[in-house]
């Protein structure tokens, strides 16, 4: 009689450890794609990481060679850049008679005022703080940013509308009264929700020839309201 052949069934820990295998492997895959995208992009991060240390390095011996200029350029750029931000906002509607969207009269104004007078102011001001009310605890931080809400934030918004009234053809001693009237204390306001934020940062971590830079950064931002509140009803 020819002999059954009968196949021997594979056991269950075969069948396991083939699929233990298929996932090591699959794992192992995946982890080595992982590991060679993160070799990839560390050169990239690194090359970033050199270059704002660089642009750091560079900006500070800028400061320490002619710090005026060096904060009003920074000044004058971030706020022609809040205004561009604001105009983007707006949705053009301020057009000049060209047909051109962007309001240049506008932006330029904007970016004097930053180079002009809030570079120097700012780099004067916060001189004058420190000398006034020395060291970095909280109730000396308190009392800077009390004075700074009091004094300079509301002389630099004053400014501001006037700035922007000259620009428009519009400027009187009254209309400047009416626009301080008007938007002043709204404008205030806002502040007092934003300022005393920067200025706990600024007066208690940050390094005071830095402080400007730290603040024109933080202005981006307040200066894109500004705009906004300064030129309110323009050209609707």
């Amino acid at each position: 009689k020819d002999a059954l052949t009968v196949e021997e069934p594979v056991p269950d820990g075969s069948l396991q450890e083939t699929n233990q295998e298929a996932t090591t492997s699959s794992s192992t895959s995946t982890t080595a794609k992982a590991a060679s995208t993160s070799i990839a992009s560390a050169p990239v991060v690194s090359k970033l990481l050199g270059a704002f240390a660089a642009i750091g390095k560079s900006y500070s011996a800028h400061l320490e060679m002619r710090p005026i200029l060096t904060k009003s350029c920074t000044a004058g750029l971030i706020f022609g850049l809040s205004d561009l931000l604001a105009q983007n906002i707006e949705g053009g509607s301020s057009k000049s008679e060209d047909g051109n969207k962007l309001d240049w009269t506008r932006m330029i104004a904007t970016t004097l005022v930053g180079l002009l007078y809030f570079g120097p102011a700012a780099h004067y001001w916060y001189e004058w703080i420190f000398r006034l009310i020395p060291g970095t605890s909280l109730v000396s931080t308190i009392y800077k940013a009390f004075w700074g809400q009091v004094l300079f934030g509301p002389s630099f918004t004053c400014i501001f509308f006037a700035t922007s009234l000259l620009q428009s053809g519009e400027f009187s001693l009254k209309s400047w009264w009416t626009k301080i009237r008007t938007d002043l204390p709204g404008a205030w306001l806002a502040g007092v929700g934003y300022w005393p934020i920067v200025d706990l940062i600024s007066y208690s971590v940050i390094p005071i020839n830095l402080i400007p830079l730290f603040v024109n950064m933080a202005s981006l931002v307040w200066t894109v309201y500004l705009s906004l509140v300064a030129n309110r009803g323009k050209g609707n």
